[in-house]
């Protein structure tokens, strides 16, 4: 392995086999610890919010991190979506694209300057929530099938431990292979596009349990999903974050602004500033 290089040769081949890598102890606590900070920013907002309308009492300021939505808000969570963006973007997002063993990954498995997708979510999964119990999709079902030709890797970073109890994603090996296949929108609560049960090879699941610093890096075509939370009154917290092959069209769902490039690491394009990124929103 080169020296600036974070993936080795047998990494390379199993991301082009599989379609997915699960990199351990790639990011740093401390920069775990600024998003988790973030999130905790909107979980205040929240129960300010609530409180203001009378519909809880307490704030749960003595609760952990990991406890405190799911015990203080319960059911009223739901009401704030399955997913955030906007709600929680700050300089601890724009460093968490920038974290160099994820820029040297993304730059091994792209060939070209590293570039920044606009899509990504901050995932709170209470337990026994339904809503944000994710099926069987492909993230380019929702891209659309402009992205089909295009490689926009996702990163899925949990920030606290995941296993088959509390919601940790499931992948199907190699199934970024067979291209984009049909989604239609799923009948739960949460509404989300999935692919269905039928067209799964069982025989190539596999289940990715995680500690704090690990990322798992997948394709835009490789099929997951995320279990359910079943285990106890602590919320299963992550994010997932993409990146986009220079060059490559981005998909449906882009900035506001065409013309916007963020540049993460390049030799040639200027670095887009936290400024400029933060404006786009």
């Amino acid at each position: 392995m080169k020296k600036d290089m974070f993936l080795c040769d047998q990494q390379i081949m199993q991301w082009q086999t599989d379609g997915y890598l699960l990199l351990k102890h790639s990011i740093p606590h401390a920069l775990i610890e600024a998003v988790r900070q973030q999130f905790a920013h909107m979980v205040d907002n929240i129960i300010r919010e609530l409180q203001v309308e009378g519909l809880i009492q307490q704030d749960g300021s003595d609760l952990p991190f990991e406890e405190r939505l799911h015990t203080v808000a319960g059911n009223y969570a739901n009401r704030f979506g399955r997913s955030w963006r906007q709600q929680v973007l700050g300089q601890p997002i724009y460093d968490l694209y920038r974290t160099p063993a994820l820029v040297s990954a993304i730059n091994q498995i792209t060939g070209t300057d590293v570039i920044g997708h606009p899509v990504f979510n901050a995932r709170p999964k209470l337990p026994g929530q339904q809503l944000t119990v994710v099926p069987w999709h492909q993230d380019s079902g929702y891209f659309g099938s402009e992205s089909e030709q295009a490689l926009i890797p996702t990163v899925w970073i949990p920030l606290v431990p995941v296993d088959s109890t509390n919601g940790c994603l499931q992948l199907v090996i190699g199934s970024h292979r067979r291209g984009l296949l049909t989604h239609h929108t799923e009948v739960q609560e949460g509404q989300f596009l999935e692919v269905m049960d039928r067209f799964i090879d069982e025989s190539k699941i596999v289940t990715c349990p995680m500690e704090i610093g690990d990322a798992l890096l997948f394709h835009n075509l490789t099929l997951h999903r995320s279990t359910a939370h079943t285990n106890n009154k602590t919320i299963r917290w992550a994010i997932d974050i993409r990146y986009l092959r220079d060059g490559d069209d981005g998909g449906s769902v882009y900035w506001n602004d065409p013309k916007f490039k963020w540049v993460i690491s390049s030799q040639t394009q200027p670095i887009t500033s936290f400024e400029e990124w933060l404006s786009k929103w």
